[in-house]
């Protein structure tokens, strides 16, 4: 009889410890206070600590469904619970569920950590006032680099795409040389350009034509139409990955398959919400 009371009590121990560890914890925080960046989560004080350690869990848990802890143990038989203070719902400690703890409900605060740039950057493009010569840029927007690190930059009120090589004291024109309009070898207004590094074609966010384009070699095609584009970029798998600043979206498309879009960001009107 003794040796299976033993069992058991070393089994609940266990089974306490894992119950624990899934928790999101707090430390050195009084109770109820916020542990989150959930401002709806605050800390639980538990009943087997000396110290300000504690469950930081959502706060708001209904009463009546909150078991009280064992008296003589502090300690809870339900699965996925936690014995901890909470007097909003009852003076004695409750059994408190795991699942109202965990980071997906009540994400860590994140360490406010003070970051100090190094002063002495280097020019990479540009620096020589704005212009269009070819050492010079004019409002250059968006820009894309290489496994080369050659640079790409959508020089905007200059309405070309400029590359840079690394190290390079000037860049050159790789699109847009016809100064600005709506015929397809111009751009207006390029805001984003990335490169496809399968056939090294440049996409370019031809914003104020509301398309964007790809160049291969100076031929041109439009690929997507009257977009309000912005920004572009473009994954490994050969999808590219578009801004409307219009529709407050991003949709992506599969390369070569323009007529099936799929909303991956917003869509769902303007705000500051996070969908």
């Amino acid at each position: 009889m003794t040796t299976i009371n033993i069992y058991c009590y070393v089994v609940f121990i266990l089974l306490s410890i894992t119950v624990q560890i899934k928790s999101q914890l707090c430390e050195n925080v009084a109770q109820y206070d916020r542990c989150s960046t959930n401002s709806a989560c605050g800390c639980f004080h538990r009943v087997v600590t000396s110290d300000d350690a504690g469950v930081c869990g959502f706060l708001w848990p209904t009463c009546s469904h909150l078991a009280p802890c064992n008296a003589s143990t502090n300690s809870c038989t339900q699965l996925n619970t936690v014995c901890v203070q909470h007097p909003r719902c009852y003076e004695l400690p409750l059994c408190y569920p795991i699942a109202l703890s965990k980071q997906n409900m009540c994400p860590p605060k994140t360490n406010k950590i003070n970051l100090k740039w190094k002063q002495n950057a280097i020019t990479v493009a540009g620096g020589n006032g704005y212009g269009e010569e070819l050492n010079q840029l004019n409002r250059p927007f968006g820009i894309f680099i290489d496994k080369k690190k050659n640079i790409f930059i959508a020089d905007m009120l200059n309405h070309r795409i400029v590359e840079w090589g690394y190290n390079a004291k000037e860049g050159q024109i790789i699109a847009g040389e016809n100064d600005s309009g709506d015929r397809i070898d111009q751009l207006n207004y390029p805001t984003g350009v990335t490169v496809d590094q399968q056939n090294h074609s440049i996409i370019i966010a031809d914003s104020a034509n509301r398309r964007v384009m790809q160049w291969v070699n100076q031929k041109q095609q439009i690929l997507i139409d009257n977009i309000d584009c912005n920004g572009l970029a473009m994954d490994k798998h050969g999808f590219i990955y578009v801004s409307d600043v219009a529709k407050n979206e991003v949709r992506r498309w599969k390369m070569g398959e323009y007529n099936e879009e799929i909303i991956v960001a917003g869509g769902n009107g303007q705000g500051d919400q996070l969908n």
